[in-house]
């Protein structure tokens, strides 16, 4: 099923689940892949190409990954993104900056797990 996702935040963190959601402005959403225990894939189409992409992804235990309080995670302000799929490892390298107390702190970390099946890829999402 493809529906477009108007309205949609391109970054959502909820500190009750501590999960983090991103999502590529103005995407067509087709469906999502749980890849490992923390991490799902969006993958749909955006309106520069047709070709099947990653639009989106929401990050489970954010916070603990991270390293940082739940309610620092509410004030992003930039993001980026990069997504490497290959025949046995999906990984994600992600950004951070973050602003605390009038400063901006950046924040990186990067997720390996392994490939049960995801077709070869690789995406960035900037925000």
């Amino acid at each position: 099923m493809e529906r477009s996702v108007r309205g949609v935040q391109p970054i959502d963190y909820d500190p009750v689940v501590d999960s983090l959601f991103v999502s590529v402005p103005n995407r067509k959403y087709e469906y999502s892949i749980m890849v490992g225990d923390d991490l799902i894939l969006d993958f749909g189409r955006i309106p520069s190409s047709e070709k099947q992409t990653i639009v989106g992804f929401e990050l489970l235990n954010a916070s603990e990954k991270f390293g940082i309080d739940r309610h620092l995670l509410k004030n992003i302000r930039r993001l980026h993104a990069e997504i490497t799929i290959d025949e046995k490892t999906v990984k994600l390298k992600l950004s951070l900056v973050i602003s605390h107390r009038r400063k901006e702190r950046e924040r990186s970390k990067v997720l390996e797990v392994a490939n049960l099946g995801v077709p070869p890829m690789v995406s960035s999402i900037n925000i």
